[in-house]
């Protein structure tokens, strides 16, 4: 198992020092909004006690059996334990392309290739599905998704959703599907997908419609062994997450509606500005996102994404990400979870950065 270089998290780590950010895809911190850090005598509790308080929230909120819950130390351990249980050296993954960059390199290092089901600009980033049933006929047992799309912010409906299972359930193929941004849809909230067959897992976390993604809670649901084994294989693992996470991702859980509507309210005010820039802005192209904090900018053709977004890096002191390490040359992923002066500043450089490229 040999993993590639993690080019997000380096790219992260390089824009440490940028002034303008936008770059980061979830939710502020909710600290200064109204909502208590404070977990009082919970953050007491033994770490099994807590753990079942967390996972009786989760069924909750999901209306689902706890059984079918398995705890993580974040969405991308979730996404992690689940392909690690299911991998084969011997046989493919059906991978969306383009993907989540860290589902895909563990795919990599897991399967014996990844057959890539295409998610096309000029479809508007839906699933090709002719693609996908060839990598089920080739071989792959599992498909890996997101929903909503990173990076695009498309959303999958669940009549699109459940075209793909049934396709997987006749090779006995199982899907997983992050859903970290779902909630964050615009207009009507797809359901999860565990819920629309029995071959679905559903995977998500905190940090990202609560921007709480420091507290590294996560969750998988989905059949009931599935849930015991990844269950099994945290504990060999990452063992319990810390107490006063997940205490205070019960909090979270619990006012679930006002993180939302706080989350909504600065994501449709700030995709409203980015919209009126790209009108003027006639030198790139945007695809417009059904949700969440994030969309691709198409550059102008045979521009370089990279080089694109390092000068704007090093020139500007703004933050975007080359659309190339999501696996779309030629874009950049521009999110927008900034106050809106901040924003306003980060698209002018950007014009300002395409006006000095040649």
């Amino acid at each position: 198992m040999r993993f590639i270089p993690f080019l997000l998290e380096d790219w992260l780590v390089r824009c440490k020092g940028a002034k303008i950010d936008l770059d980061h895809s979830g939710a502020p911190a909710p600290f200064a909004e109204g909502f208590n850090p404070c977990v009082s005598g919970e953050a007491w509790l033994n770490e099994i006690d807590i753990e079942h308080k967390l996972t009786k929230a989760i069924a909750k909120s999901y209306k689902v059996k706890e059984s079918k819950i398995a705890l993580t130390t974040g969405a991308q351990n979730a996404n992690f334990l689940f392909l690690l249980l299911h991998s084969s050296p011997r046989s493919p993954i059906a991978m969306e392309t383009p993907s989540y960059s860290p589902i895909r390199a563990v795919a990599e290092a897991l399967f014996a290739e990844i057959q890539e089901v295409k998610r096309p600009r000029k479809a508007g980033y839906g699933v090709d599905i002719r693609s996908f049933n060839e990598a089920l006929y080739a071989g792959a047992k599992v498909g890996a998704f997101t929903n909503l799309h990173n990076p695009s912010g498309r959303k999958l409906g669940d009549d699109e959703i459940r075209p793909l299972l049934e396709k997987a359930a006749e090779k006995d193929a199982l899907v997983l599907f992050d859903e970290t941004f779902r909630e964050m849809s615009y207009s009507k909230i797809p359901s999860p997908a565990f819920s629309l067959g029995d071959n679905a897992v559903s995977t998500c976390g905190l940090s990202k419609l609560w921007g709480l993604g420091g507290l590294r809670i996560g969750w998988l649901i989905g059949p009931e062994e599935i849930a015991m084994k990844v269950t099994e294989a945290r504990l060999y693992s990452t063992h319990h997450p810390p107490v006063r996470s997940t205490a205070l991702a019960i909090k979270a859980l619990e006012k679930k509606e006002w993180f939302r509507r706080r989350a909504m309210r600065l994501a449709k005010g700030n995709l409203a500005v980015v919209k009126g820039w790209a009108e003027e802005e006639r030198r790139i192209s945007i695809t417009e996102p059904d949700g969440g904090f994030h969309l691709l900018v198409h550059l102008p053709r045979g521009m370089n994404d990279e080089e694109f977004s390092i000068g704007l890096l090093d020139g500007f002191k703004t933050a975007v990400c080359p659309g190339r390490y999501f696996g779309e040359e030629g874009s950049i992923r521009v999110t927008f979870s900034c106050e809106r002066n901040e924003l306003g500043n980060g698209l002018k450089n950007i014009s300002r950065m395409l006006g000095s490229t040649r």
